[in-house]
C-alpha cells in the first residue's frame, strides 16, 4: 500500500514537472499573493523572480481592472473554489499589455478549503491582436460600407443598416429572400445569374460593378466584392458582399456615354455635310471655269464684232465717196445733155436717175455710218464690260478654289474628329461593366 502511494505521488509528481517545464506556470495564495512562478511565465512577462514572489497579482494587472468589481468577483470566484478559463490581458514588467490564454485552478486541501490557486497559460497576444484588428475592420467596414450575407445558394441570412437602407428593406423582409429579389429579372433568369453562384460555391471572390434593384423596383448600381466565408475543410458556408452605391455615378456616366454618342453622330452628320460640300464646291469651280470660258469666248465675239464695225465705217466711207462722185458725174452729164438739146433728153433721165440714186446711196451710207457708229459705241461698252466680267469670272473662279481648298482641309479635320470620336466612345463603352 505504501509502494503504491509512493508511486503514486512520484507519477503525479512527474506529471506537474512536465507541465511546469512546457507552459507558462504561477501560483498564488487565495489571497493573490504570487508564491511561485516558473521561468516561462517569467520570461512571457518579462519579470524576474525576485520582481515577483511575495508580490500580489494585481502587479500583472491594469489598474482600471483592478478597480474594477470584475477583479474583487474574480478573486471571490477562485476563492470559492471554482476554476476560471478565459482570455485575459495582463500587464509585462516594460508596460506593455500581453494577452494571456489561461486557467486558474483552485487546489483544495482535504477539508475542501482553497489553499492554492494555479494558473496555467499560454500567450496568444498575437493572435489576440489579430482578432482585434479583424474586429475593428469589420466595424469599420459595417459603419462606412453596405454588407450583406448569403448562403452558398443565395439566400438572405443577414444585412447590415447601411445595405437594408440602400435597398429599402427591413431585415425581417430581407431575411429568407432569395438574392435574385435583388436583381433584375432579365439577369436572374440568365446563364450568368447561374454561373455567377456556381462560381462563388466553388469559393472564388467575384468583384465589380453590379446593377440592382431596390424594395421599390429602382434600379441601384454597386460596386461591390462577393467574399466566400470557409470553413476548417475549405468548404463554402457563406457569402458575404461588400458593397458601396455608385448609382449617381453611374447615371453620370451613363450620360456622359449619350453626350459623347450624340457628338458621335453629330461629327458623322457634320462629317458627311463636309463632304457634300467639297463635291458642290468642286462643281461650283468647274462651272465658274465654264462660265470663265464663255466669258471670254463672248468678248472674244464681240470684239471681232467690234472689228468688222469699224470695217463697216471703212466701207460706208467709201460708199459715201462713190455716192459723191457719182452724184457730181450726174450733174456733168445734164449739164452736157442739156447742151446736147434734143439729142441728149433720153442721156439727161438717165443722169437724173443716176443722180437721185447717188442722192439716196449717200443718205444710206450717212444713216449706215450713224448707226456703225452707235454700234460702235455698244460693242466698245460690251468690250469694257466683258473684260470686267471675264476679271471678276476669274477671280470667282480663283475663290471658289480657295473655298475648295478650306472645305478640303474642314474635311479632313472632321475625319480627324470622327476618328477621335470613335475612339472615346470605344473607351467610354470599356469603361461600363455590365
Amino acid at each position: 500500500m505504501l509502494l503504491r502511494f509512493s508511486q503514486l505521488t512520484t507519477h503525479k509528481g512527474a506529471e506537474l514537472s512536465a507541465i511546469e517545464h512546457a507552459v507558462p506556470m504561477i501560483v498564488f495564495s487565495p489571497d493573490g499573493t504570487v508564491l511561485r512562478a516558473n521561468d516561462l511565465f517569467l520570461s512571457t512577462l518579462g519579470f524576474q523572480r525576485d520582481d515577483v514572489i511575495g508580490r500580489h497579482h494585481r502587479i500583472f494587472c491594469d489598474p482600471n481592472y483592478v478597480a474594477s468589481p470584475l477583479y474583487r468577483k474574480h478573486w471571490e470566484t477562485l476563492n470559492k473554489g471554482q476554476p476560471i478559463t478565459d482570455t485575459i490581458k495582463r500587464i509585462a514588467k516594460n508596460g506593455e499589455a500581453v494577452w494571456l490564454q489561461g486557467t486558474y485552478a483552485p487546489v483544495l486541501n482535504k477539508q475542501g478549503k482553497v489553499v492554492e490557486i494555479v494558473k496555467i497559460a499560454s500567450e496568444v497576444t498575437e493572435r489576440v491582436t489579430q482578432a482585434q484588428e479583424h474586429r475593428s475592420l469589420l466595424a469599420a467596414l459595417n459603419r462606412s460600407m453596405a454588407m450583406i450575407a448569403f448562403t452558398p445558394q443565395g439566400t438572405i441570412v443577414s444585412a447590415n443598416d447601411n445595405m437594408l437602407a440602400l435597398m429599402g428593406y427591413r431585415l425581417e423582409e430581407a431575411c429568407g429572400q432569395s438574392h435574385a429579389v435583388l436583381c433584375p429579372p432579365e439577369f436572374a433568369a440568365s446563364d450568368d445569374y447561374r454561373r455567377h453562384w456556381q462560381r462563388l460555391a466553388r469559393g472564388e471572390f467575384i468583384t465589380g460593378r453590379f446593377e440592382r434593384l431596390n424594395r421599390r423596383g429602382e434600379r441601384v448600381w454597386l460596386e461591390a466584392s462577393y467574399n466566400p466565408i470557409l470553413d476548417n475543410e475549405g468548404q463554402v458556408v457563406k457569402v458575404v458582399k461588400i458593397a458601396q452605391d455608385i448609382t449617381r455615378l453611374m447615371q453620370q456616366q451613363q450620360h456622359e456615354e449619350e453626350m459623347v454618342r450624340n457628338a458621335h453622330h453629330l461629327s458623322l452628320d457634320t462629317d458627311r455635310q463636309a463632304a457634300q460640300g467639297a463635291i458642290i464646291v468642286q462643281q461650283a469651280v468647274k462651272g465658274m471655269q465654264q462660265v470663265e470660258a464663255a466669258a471670254r469666248e463672248t468678248s472674244d465675239v464681240v470684239t471681232e464684232l467690234g472689228k468688222c464695225s469699224q470695217q463697216i465705217g471703212t466701207i460706208v466711207e467709201a460708199i459715201r465717196k462713190i455716192a459723191s462722185q457719182t452724184n457730181l458725174l450726174a450733174i456733168n452729164a445734164s449739164i452736157e445733155a442739156a447742151h446736147a438739146g434734143e439729142h441728149g433728153r433720153g442721156f439727161a433721165v438717165v443722169a437724173n436717175e443716176v443722180r437721185t440714186l447717188a442722192e439716196q446711196s449717200r443718205k444710206a451710207a450717212t444713216e449706215i455710218e450713224r448707226m456703225t457708229k452707235s454700234i460702235q459705241q455698244g460693242v466698245a461698252a460690251a468690250i469694257a464690260g466683258m473684260a470686267t466680267c471675264v476679271e471678276q469670272a476669274g477671280s470667282g473662279v480663283a475663290l471658289t478654289h480657295d473655298a475648295g481648298e478650306v472645305i478640303n482641309q474642314v474635311n479632313i479635320g472632321m475625319h480627324d474628329v470622327v476618328k477621335l470620336m470613335q475612339a472615346f466612345t470605344s473607351v467610354k463603352q470599356g469603361d461600363a461593366l455590365h
